[in-house]
């Protein structure tokens, strides 16, 4: 019997209303929400949901599985004013789930991993590393934040990369927590002594350009998880273009084969009218 087949675009494309199970402030910006819905509850690390707050927004979240009961998570950071609805929900509250949307990381085959959050790249992180456990792979992480405040999911992901045998390094850029610095010069100390199957990142876009780069020169396969305005999640509407790509069909986790192809990667984002801007620009 060969594997499941891939539901079809009606049924990820079908609102589901849910209740949220639980609501759990992560760090002072940040809050969880769990709910149960089977088709994310099957999501792989580094695919999304599009969330909708009623009455408000629909917005994309990454999809933190837990892999039993068809329980999922989302963590939220307020960025508009669908994220903001989000935040003010509490167990028994409603919420509508469509989804799981993309591509995820790839794991097959891969032994020894590094892995570098930055900030609310820690989401689909969290979700590759319980992957990545469960396969016994060894899995040295590199968590980053502004603040100790800041640090995602910290205490989960210590316990699970030194059951893989692997290191944990924490960087603060204030120096509250960890080394003092960013997570890229952590990354390229550890790269230069020692050797990985593959390196992922997902957080700041030009973070995540610099670990690239960085993977490159170490001549190891990366991967790193996108962020871009997603409308529609699927494809349709075409605001969360990169280059020739659409970063909610295409991606949103691509290749670093393919993002050091893309001159726009690390350097440039669109706003919601499909504009250019230049990352880091008011």
């Amino acid at each position: 019997m060969g594997p499941p087949l891939p539901k079809p675009s009606y049924v990820l494309n079908r609102p589901r209303v849910v209740p949220v199970l639980k609501s759990v402030d992560e760090t002072p910006s940040t809050r969880s929400l769990s709910f149960r819905d089977s088709l994310t509850g099957a999501a792989g690390p580094g695919q999304f949901g599009m969330v909708w707050a009623p009455g408000v927004d629909e917005v994309p979240m990454s999809l933190l599985p837990h892999g039993r009961d068809n329980i999922v998570t989302i963590t939220v950071k307020e960025r508009g004013e669908g994220t903001a609805a989000l935040l003010r929900k509490k167990a028994g509250d409603l919420i509508g789930i469509r989804g799981p949307y993309g591509r995820s990381f790839t794991i097959t085959g891969v032994k020894k991993a590094l892995i570098i959050a930055g900030g609310t790249g820690a989401i689909p992180l969290l979700a590759l590393l319980r992957r990545l456990a469960s396969a016994r792979a060894e899995c040295t992480f590199i968590l980053g934040a502004h603040t100790s405040q800041e640090l995602l999911f910290k205490n989960e992901i210590e316990r699970l990369s030194k059951e893989t045998k692997g290191i944990v390094s924490i960087t603060t850029d204030d120096g509250s927590a960890g080394a003092k610095g960013l997570a890229t010069d952590e990354a390229a100390r550890i790269l230069y002594g020692s050797s990985f199957d593959r390196v992922y990142t997902c957080g700041p876009e030009v973070m995540m350009r610099k670990v690239v780069d960085l993977a490159a020169e170490a001549r190891i396969p990366a991967e790193a998880g996108l962020e871009r305005i997603f409308k529609c999640g699927s494809g349709i509407c075409g605001s969360c273009c990169i280059g020739p790509y659409l970063a909610c069909k295409d991606g949103p986790v691509f290749s670093s084969e393919i993002l050091r192809g893309l001159p726009e990667f690390g350097k440039s984002t669109r706003d919601a009218s499909g504009r250019p801007v230049i990352i880091g620009s008011s």
